[in-house]
């Protein structure tokens, strides 16, 4: 579930999850379900901890660099690529664009249910320059740019790297390249305890002798080219109704209650025979103040 990307097809305007400075953003979330007996759901998300928001100030900032030093200005970004769109974890990008989209439930009588088209939504691609030490030779075949996916949870995934050399990244984890990328607090042994290895793709991205430019250059062709993530057509998500709640009985629980922000008090309401519904107003708010 994607709900930055799903709320700009929904509301048709573009959704960041972090503000300009690389802060991010958390979704107050109320989960209403309907189960057989025995049905459950489970949902995991990214800790709420100081590593995982300081990991997005700092791929945020290096981002920035990472571009500037290509020779890449903020208009380039394109309008829509101007702060990072990671995935969750590595379910999430082997899962790719298989997730969970929303629906209109009888917005068209002759339709029914109806999935919204949306527009484009891409995920975060970074782009460096593999390092390595002098005169020591490499495992892999060396190429000049190694661009990467990223994902908030589970760590960085390298291919042929050795103490001498970063390998090529199959994926970067942010919180993973943040762990490694600050100072921890330790006390020198007289083995002596130095940073071990260029495994570090946050201290890469800024690296003066990235030579990555045209890798980076193509990502940022690619950001300015993207189109909105939402449907801009004229007869498209926007003119149907949504499913705006739901509810439902059971035989322990014949009344049930759930609440719904109805915009200029209409709604269409499907009940079954027998039914007896009862609306209760409870206050009246500019749509403006609920967005």
């Amino acid at each position: 579930m994607n709900l930055a990307r799903d709320l700009a097809t929904v509301n048709s305007k573009n959704e960041e999850i972090t503000t300009r400075d690389g802060h991010v953003y958390g979704y107050m979330c109320e989960f209403e379900a309907t189960a057989s007996a025995g049905g459950s759901i489970t949902v995991h998300a990214a800790p709420n901890s100081w590593r995982m928001r300081n990991s997005f100030r700092k791929f945020h900032a290096y981002r920035n660099i990472m571009f500037e030093n290509a020779g890449v200005t903020g208009d380039e970004l394109g309008k829509y690529g101007k702060t990072i769109r990671p995935y969750l974890d590595s379910l999430h990008l082997a899962d790719g664009t298989n997730t969970l989209d929303p629906v209109t439930e009888y917005s068209d009588p002759s339709a029914g249910v109806r999935v919204l088209v949306g527009g484009e939504w891409t995920y975060t691609q970074l782009a460096v320059t593999p390092s390595y030490q002098e005169n020591v030779p490499v495992s892999i075949e060396a190429e000049w740019a190694d661009a990467f996916d990223l994902t908030i949870c589970d760590p960085n995934v390298v291919a042929g790297s050795t103490d001498f050399e970063s390998g090529y990244y199959k994926r970067v984890g942010m919180i993973h390249s943040y762990n490694l990328d600050r100072q921890d607090v330790s006390t020198p042994t007289t083995d002596g305890e130095v940073i071990s290895g260029p495994s570090n793709p946050l201290a890469q991205l800024i690296s003066s002798g990235n030579q990555a430019a045209a890798e980076v250059i193509d990502i940022a062709e690619d950001q300015e080219l993207e189109a909105p993530p939402y449907d801009i057509t004229d007869d498209g998500d926007s003119v149907y109704a949504l499913v705006n709640s739901f509810g439902a009985s059971s035989a322990q629980n014949p009344t049930f209650r759930f609440s719904a922000f109805l915009p200029a008090g209409l709604a269409r309401i499907s009940v079954g025979s027998g039914t007896n519904l009862r609306v209760r107003v409870l206050g009246k708010v500019l749509c403006k103040d609920m967005a």
